[in-house]
């Protein structure tokens, strides 16, 4: 795979420029050029996932639980191209990038399973013992 980083923030779908530039310092490979993140790109990046919420934060556990999964899914059938990508956009080695990809789709995994498991809902009320004394 060949991989040429746009240098753009994607945000909502969109690609956005920031409003200045630095050049990345990689492991290995070309450096590449990247648009500087501002306030503003991450109010909008914070408003595109309220946003979400509305859809995702109504959906049913069963239906979270499978998203999840569905993200780890496709993080590791990308697996190779997401390193690539990774060490040219950040500068860490391969090796790095692999360990924090499987940690990803293992807390992915994770998250997936307490929320189809449901045990974080057992909810419990203890009622007063008024004949009760410390």
């Amino acid at each position: 795979m060949t991989f040429i980083p746009t240098g753009k923030h994607l945000v909502a779908g969109a690609w956005l420029d920031g409003e200045g530039t630095f050049t990345s310092a990689p492991a290995h490979g070309p450096a590449h050029v990247f648009a500087t993140g501002t306030p503003a790109l991450v109010a909008r990046a914070c408003e595109a996932a309220e946003e979400a919420f509305w859809q995702f934060g109504y959906a049913t556990r069963a239906q979270r639980a499978a998203f999840l999964r569905a993200i780890a899914d496709e993080i590791e059938a990308r697996a190779d191209a997401i390193t690539e990508i990774g060490s040219q956009e950040t500068g860490l080695p391969e090796g790095r990038l692999q360990g924090e990809r499987g940690r990803t789709v293992g807390q992915l995994r994770m998250f997936a399973d307490h929320i189809q498991d449901g045990a974080y809902l057992d909810r419990r009320c203890d009622p007063a013992l008024p004949d009760r004394k410390p």
